[in-house]
């Protein structure tokens, strides 16, 4: 179950079918250019594969990773899926979109959060523990441990990381599309 969108800048759709090698590691020829989004850069390369995809790694690092993309494709939809395969891209988005409405009167633990028209609840604890839950659904319990950060919104976002199977389909389309608009800025350079 995916949320419908509920803005009017969901131009871009999520890819429907991936490539089974899309996100994974792989084997690539030399890279021939460098992606800088942000203050990241990307080294990319051919992917040893049939199909002629590319391939990433952060600068500096020795393991690539596949995408389904090739040049052709252009560089914003090769940034935005680079974005994509971080596995924080989850925590990042909720960071900045998960907007904290109301603290629940009837219990102090308890607040309200709308991330682009999807509407969640969480209850963190002092001991460690917090719940989420979206509307019409039960509570779903973690403990994150009394090392956890101590901000109340970020042990929301963890709660909601650690506990909810489809926490990324909950906020599609807008997680790609926030990754396309952070694409936009991409910064391509020839590696020689």
């Amino acid at each position: 179950m995916c949320a419908q969108p509920m803005m009017t800048d969901t131009a871009h759709r999520p890819e429907l079918a991936r490539k089974a090698i899309h996100g994974h590691t792989c084997s690539a020829g030399a890279p021939f250019a460098r992606v800088t989004i942000g203050s990241n850069s990307y080294e990319i390369a051919d992917a040893i594969s049939e199909d002629r995809l590319l391939a990433f790694r952060a600068t500096g690092h020795h393991a690539w990773t596949a995408l389904d993309r090739q040049v052709s494709d252009g560089w914003i939809k090769i940034a935005a899926d680079i974005l994509l395969t971080d596995p924080d891209v989850l925590y990042e988005f909720l960071q900045t979109h998960a907007i904290r409405t109301a603290l629940s009167g009837n219990d102090p633990c308890e607040m309200d959060f709308d991330t682009l028209g999807t509407i969640w609840s969480a209850r963190v604890f002092n001991s460690g523990s917090a719940e989420i839950r979206f509307p019409g659904e039960a509570w779903k319990r973690a403990d994150l441990g009394t090392k956890v950060a101590s901000e109340r919104r970020t042990r929301a976002i963890l709660t909601l990381l650690a506990v909810e199977v489809n926490a990324r389909c909950r906020f599609e389309p807008h997680i790609t599309d926030w990754a396309h608009r952070i694409a936009m800025g991409v910064s391509v350079q020839p590696v020689f």
